[in-house]
């Protein structure tokens, strides 16, 4: 399996709820009716007011807001990955999610990696 995790953070002025509204209730239902090649969408949101010191961390750096939201979108194969990327790759698929993208998100502090998922 492959998966993109997604870090990214809210535009200036929105609150952790209104965020997170707005990416649950249009978003969300819009990403889902334009590209369904992924088997698992799953959305991790900061916990706001919040504070956690791993014991073996630098307690420096262990509370730095890095994301508001840590999206993961898991794909059964390589193949249905470079499907959805095609269909982003469509001029009006792209300007209907980076439009929308943009009534929620900074989409200059977006962050996409892939990754191997390992479990023990």
């Amino acid at each position: 399996m492959l998966k993109m995790v997604c870090m990214f953070n809210r535009k200036p002025g929105l609150s952790m709820a209104e965020f997170k509204a707005y990416y649950e209730e249009r978003h969300v239902p819009l990403v889902t009716g334009l590209l369904d090649n992924w088997c698992d969408y799953r959305r991790n949101y900061r916990a706001e007011n919040t504070e956690h010191h791993a014991p073996h961390g630098d307690p420096a750096r262990s509370n730095e807001t890095v994301f508001d939201v840590m999206t993961e979108i898991t794909y059964e194969s390589e193949a249905k990955y470079r499907a959805t990327m095609a269909a982003l790759a469509d001029p009006e698929i792209g300007r209907r999610v980076a439009e929308d993208e943009d009534k929620f998100m900074d989409r200059g502090s977006m962050r996409v990696h892939l990754v191997e998922e390992c479990r023990s």
